[in-house]
């Protein structure tokens, strides 16, 4: 492992030891800590939190206020497969879904039971989104970003 133009067991003789091989292992833990990368990480505080529940199938909230910059997160609370879409191409209705101009689609895929599901909004305007497997049932919701 280098660290500046040393190799950690090129220290000064007065450094070697215990110390050393601490500073080492301190210099090899911070600089693996900022090279991890960020997308695994957790999402920011939400701001909001919706819970998915299946007698019957809804959101709730199913309408919430936000302000660009924040993120909501979903919860299935229920037992059987949920999901968040506010992609078009996945609705059955072209109504339940629908997008502010310049915002992008997103999908949390099929969600288990306990399950969570984050987004941040940066895009102001109003969301229409569905539960795929249960679109037909009316599990649909609204966000507004203001």
């Amino acid at each position: 492992m280098k660290i500046g133009s040393r190799r950690c067991t090129e220290l000064p003789r007065r450094r070697r030891g215990r110390s050393g091989r601490t500073t080492c292992l301190l210099a090899v833990l911070i600089l693996g800590a900022a090279l991890l990368p960020t997308s695994g990480m957790a999402a920011a505080q939400p701001a909001v939190v919706i819970r998915m529940t299946d007698k019957p199938p809804v959101f709730i909230p199913a309408k919430v206020t936000i302000t660009a910059g924040q993120t909501i997160q979903w919860i299935n609370d229920a037992k059987t497969l949920h999901s968040v879409d506010a992609d078009p191409v996945m609705a059955q209705r072209k109504s339940d879904v629908v997008l502010p101009q310049g915002a992008k689609p997103f999908d949390s895929g099929f969600m288990q039971p306990e399950v969570t599901f984050d987004h941040t909004f940066t895009v102001r305007g109003t969301y229409k989104y569905t539960c795929v497997p249960h679109e037909k049932d009316g599990m649909n919701g609204v966000i507004i970003v203001k």
